[in-house]
């Protein structure tokens, strides 16, 4: 079976982040944590969040994370299409949530990278079924 191409989007607005990690699957793999929350659409969508925990109080080192979270994203978005059937919305936030002192931008992006690989394996989505 081939894989889904979804559209992939940006998640954005407070409420958007607050229902997904409200009411959403929580996986961990330490330094981040995943938020997923999928739903029925009229077309395959795939969106997705970045944040980081609120002690990094540097702005320069709270955007190099994110960039680090999305490049790695970018490289395994495959792993994370194959759990999206036709029909449907997948809502995800990745969290950072790691040490507050920041190590080396390779060192970061290996241990970034790994703990997407491993969530995307981890990740167990349940589509949601039409009431009849």
């Amino acid at each position: 079976m081939p894989l889904l191409q979804p559209s992939i989007e940006t998640l954005s607005g407070f409420g958007s982040f607050t229902r997904v990690m409200s009411h959403g699957k929580k996986y961990e793999s330490k330094p981040i944590k995943a938020f997923v929350c999928s739903s029925l659409s009229k077309r395959t969508e795939l969106r997705v969040g970045f944040a980081i925990k609120k002690g990094i109080r540097k702005a320069a080192h709270r955007n190099l994370l994110k960039r680090l979270m999305k490049e790695a994203f970018r490289t395994r978005r495959e792993d994370f299409f194959r759990h999206i059937n036709s029909g449907m919305l997948l809502e995800i936030v990745f969290l950072y949530n790691g040490d507050t002192k920041i190590p080396s931008k390779k060192v970061q992006f290996a241990t970034i990278n790994q703990a997407l690989a491993d969530l995307s394996s981890t990740i167990n989505i349940v589509c949601p079924q039409v009431k009849t």
